[in-house]
């Protein structure tokens, strides 16, 4: 069989972008979660609990400023409020529910836009049609990526092992369930 991917007709325009994927491998999802061996180096302490010496608290100036900073903020949020109030008092109430009207007609748009957006990317993904964008290239297990060959153990091993570990052995990545009294 042969292992060569010709480009499709619409990259025979664009050369530049059929080079740029063709040697790209669409990867599968493994049937489990892979395990990994733990690291042989110890792990980095946690930073000790950050609390400010007596030294670095804060000063009374930087205490008044703060204490300023939440004045202006609730006098804003007092001045929004007062605006408003006045807004509704001067606008009919037609005027009102023509703009509340106005936008609860473009949320539901965004929706109803957004769920067929949704649901069509969704059955593109079901298909897996996706044009020319996303070649499939199906995940061949005699070599790995670098054309280095692939020795799989059994997979009733493989499925079952707590510990997949992968080994380098006379030029051939082999693939070793590890047991638990393994180290």
């Amino acid at each position: 069989m042969d292992n060569r991917i010709e480009p499709r007709p619409f990259a025979r325009l664009f050369p530049f972008a059929w080079f740029a994927v063709a040697g790209s491998q669409t990867r599968t999802r493994p049937t489990r979660p892979i395990a990994f061996t733990p690291s042989r180096v110890e792990p980095i302490p946690a930073p000790p609990h950050l609390t400010p010496s007596p030294a670095e608290k804060p000063s009374a100036g930087a205490r008044v400023a703060q204490l300023g900073v939440w004045v202006l903020i609730t006098l804003g949020w007092l001045v929004f409020a007062a605006w408003w109030a006045i807004v509704l008092r001067r606008e009919s109430m037609g005027a009102l529910g023509f703009a509340l009207g106005v936008v609860v007609a473009i949320v539901v748009v965004c929706a109803v836009g957004m769920a067929a957006w949704t649901r069509h990317n969704i059955q593109i993904a079901r298909t897996g049609k996706r044009g020319y964008s996303s070649l499939f290239i199906p995940m061949r297990w005699k070599c790995d990526t670098l054309g280095r060959p692939i020795e799989l153990p059994a997979r009733a091993i493989a499925t079952t092992a707590p510990d997949v570990r992968v080994v380098m052995r006379d030029g051939v990545k082999v693939y070793v369930a590890a047991t638990e009294a393994t180290p």
